[in-house]
């Protein structure tokens, strides 16, 4: 399998996993994988909330309150924590841009930007994906078995798909497929339940079923 030859030097200095969203609200699905991460060897897992998501509906809550929960949520948790990097842009919520700007917050730090399978079937599409590519690695969450990828992504697996050891030790330029079991919640879910008045506990941290009650959001 090729690989780039300046993607193979050693690269010493922390890796940081990034995993953006929405967080409308944040889940135990969303602080799951955080969790995980850290636990794959990660340095740090940075939670970007995005403030105007390019491929699907603005959210319901504010900036500001998806920013507060996110922080509510991982007032316990090491080496997760949340990031208001796209929230203090006033653009659309590239990932390439945000993971420029990060390169120029963190110099000496390595970033591996983190996706679902749904995102990386269009990842193609998104907003300057080699230049992404050229600054970060991807892992890619998917379910075991799942293997579906376009031409284009199969021409950057031939070049790029490494194991997650080889990822983490590696600058940028990586491709990890990682097959976790995934949770079978989403933020569209929740915002649903709460809507109808169902039972929650478990669903998200109690102090953001607090704050989502103080704020009166998603009734």
């Amino acid at each position: 399998m090729a690989k780039s030859a300046s993607n193979l030097q050693p690269a010493p200095g922390p890796h940081w996993a990034l995993l953006g969203g929405t967080f409308d609200p944040v889940h135990i699905g969303h602080l799951r994988i955080a969790v995980q991460l850290r636990d794959l060897g990660f340095d740090k897992v940075l939670l970007i909330p995005n403030r105007i998501p390019p491929h699907r509906p603005q959210p319901q809550a504010s900036a500001e309150q998806r920013l507060a929960m996110l922080q509510l949520a991982c007032t316990r948790l090491d080496g997760i924590e949340p990031s208001s990097i796209e929230l203090e842009r006033d653009d659309l919520s590239y990932s390439a841009i945000t993971v420029q700007a990060l390169r120029q917050q963190h110099p000496g730090v390595r970033f591996t930007w983190v996706m679902g399978q749904d995102a990386w079937q269009g990842f193609e599409h998104w907003f300057q994906p080699q230049n992404l590519l050229e600054q970060a690695s991807l892992l890619v969450i998917s379910r075991p078995g799942s293997r579906h990828v376009s031409h284009w992504q199969e021409q950057q697996l031939e070049q790029r798909e490494c194991n997650i050891s080889e990822l983490l030790a590696q600058n940028a330029g990586q491709i990890c497929l990682h097959h976790w079991p995934e949770l079978d919640i989403s933020a569209s879910d929740l915002r649903r339940a709460i809507r109808q008045g169902d039972n929650v506990v478990f669903l998200t941290p109690d102090a953001v079923l607090d704050y989502i009650s103080q704020q009166q959001l998603y009734r």
